[in-house]
């Protein structure tokens, strides 16, 4: 399917869920192009990994490896967010004018049965806050609703939590101490308004940071690429502890509450007269 312009795709409808959910399922978004595009960009992306790279709970069961901010090392990514339809939905459906790249992740998961990934908030650990962000998660891997992110609906209005450590022993160890541990979900799942959906390739997922999320236990190889965007009133914003990604030098040219620049993010919208890099 071919996507001409936002208006197309886009419905009252999605706009509603991401305001009042948090999270909205876009079937269908990227054609077969994009996706072939995306597997060679994560390819290239393992083969020359970045200096974020990590793999969390190595050795066990749940083992899964991550790597961040590697946008101007990989073209297919620049490719992707220069030509696809993704970041002219997403602006739309966000009701933003403009429209920054704050980062891009990759998520991989190997083969076989996988524990799920823990409850958090992505916005914990970021430098920003606004309405106008979000997370477009893309899976390369067809998955089943049971294995796939679930969201608490409408916990993108607050509060913001201290997030996970990721201590295999205790989802909620706290990541900055000062603030609200984040409740055990899993232990009380009857009293949170919890979805998921059912995955082909080519849909996205669509959620504000501020969303608890976790991702169900899941069999089989999964790749996954999750760019992060924010829009026009995104502040910056000082964390207790370190942010992520760290983003060294940001400090030195934004204040707290003041718009969210820099040369970090590329401006993606209104689309840029010159290459980004």
């Amino acid at each position: 399917m071919a996507i001409a312009a936002p208006d197309a795709y886009v419905t009252d409808e999605m706009k509603r869920e991401f305001r009042d959910h948090g999270v909205v399922h876009l079937p269908q978004l990227l054609d077969p192009t994009w996706l072939n595009l995306i597997a060679i960009g994560i390819r290239r992306n393992v083969n020359a990994p970045g200096p974020y790279r990590k793999r969390h709970y190595e050795g066990t069961e749940r083992e899964f490896y991550d790597d961040y901010c590697n946008y101007a090392a990989i073209p297919e990514y620049r490719m992707l967010l220069r030509d696809s339809p993704l970041v002219d939905i997403v602006a739309e459906i966000m009701d933003t004018e403009n429209l920054w790249l704050f980062y891009e992740q990759i998520f991989l998961k190997q083969g076989g049965l996988s524990r799920r990934t823990p409850w958090h908030q992505d916005l914990t650990y970021w430098c920003t806050t606004g309405k106008q962000l979000c997370g477009a998660w893309i899976t390369l891997d067809k998955v089943a609703e049971g294995q796939s992110l679930e969201f608490v609906r409408g916990s993108h209005l607050g509060p913001l939590y201290a997030g996970t450590n990721f201590d295999p022993n205790d989802e909620t160890t706290p990541f900055y101490a000062d603030w609200p541990r984040i409740p055990d979900i899993e232990a009380a799942r009857d009293e949170f308004d919890i979805v998921s959906f059912d995955i082909d390739p080519g849909d996205v997922v669509m959620f504000h940071p501020a969303a608890l999320h976790g991702g169900g236990a899941s069999e089989g190889r999964r790749r996954t690429l999750s760019v992060r965007f924010f829009g026009d009133d995104a502040t910056y914003e000082q964390r207790p502890g370190r942010s992520e990604p760290p983003y060294p030098g940001l400090e030195a040219t934004c204040a707290p509450g003041q718009p969210l620049r820099g040369s970090w993010f590329p401006q993606l919208l209104p689309r840029p007269t010159t290459p980004l890099w």
